[in-house]
């Protein structure tokens, strides 16, 4: 079993909702909540003075991804392996990685997918395969986060809720536009043996300020992992593929 605590946070290019760069503003929001883990979306700036690895370094966390605009990336206290990128087209990126921690390793998959209601069903149906989330390499507990560009309603939601749990916090999930909130755009969903003990989205006044999405923080716990990985070692067997070791 492990305890940590998580933040999804879309950054906007450390653009804040007047239009301006102030990456300051995102170091001090993240600060302020001590998260283990962020998962970032929309980094980077097309100007070119906001960067992840100086956040990374402002936040005292470690930078895991590809520094690139508009990209996704981590910045973690704990280890995170096998880093890689899959794009979900259309302008959709999925960075994902696996994070050790307490002897137990956690799939994270850090997304950001389209407004355009044809354009994200496209994209949802790419993540749900076997290059993404129906790999059966995947044996672990999974958290799914990100920018899912949807509003109350839209295409590609009903597939999500079918084969992934969102996370019961927060309780009130409204986190965009951050000046006026009016829906959940931004999401953490789950897989096998992990689950949300506390979580809020943040709306203090600078997480207002710093960017066009306010950052979700959650509580997370893994769970009976080394059950889950009896029944997965049995498919695995009979498939004659290697195991990895989730705890």
């Amino acid at each position: 079993m492990a305890t940590f605590r998580i933040m999804s946070y879309h950054i906007n290019g450390s653009r804040n909702g007047a239009g301006e760069v102030a990456p300051e503003l995102c170091a001090a929001v993240i600060r302020a909540q001590q998260p283990e883990l962020v998962m970032l979306q929309k980094i980077g700036s097309p100007i070119g003075i906001s960067s992840a690895v100086q956040l990374a370094d402002r936040v005292g966390l470690d930078f895991y991804g590809s520094d690139t605009e508009g990209g996704c990336a981590f910045l973690s206290s704990y280890p995170l392996h096998y880093v890689r990128e899959h794009a979900l087209g259309y302008g959709g990126q999925c960075v994902m990685a696996d994070l050790e921690y307490a002897n137990e390793r956690v799939h994270l998959f850090n997304l950001v997918l389209s407004w355009n209601f044809r354009q994200r069903r496209e994209q949802v149906k790419l993540l749900m395969g076997e290059q993404l989330l129906d790999n059966p390499s995947l044996t672990c507990a999974a958290i799914i986060c990100g920018d899912f560009g949807l509003p109350l309603w839209g295409s590609g939601q009903i597939p999500l809720n079918e084969h992934l749990k969102r996370s019961n916090f927060p309780v009130w999930r409204s986190n965009f536009p951050a000046k006026l909130p009016l829906w959940g755009r931004d999401r953490v969903y789950f897989r096998g043996p992990i689950k949300a003990l506390a979580g809020s989205v943040i709306m203090t006044g600078e997480a207002r300020k710093a960017s066009t999405h306010l950052p979700l923080v959650l509580t997370v716990e893994t769970t009976e992992t080394r059950e889950v990985l009896k029944i997965k070692k049995l498919v695995r067997v009979a498939a004659k593929q290697p195991d990895p070791v989730c705890g």
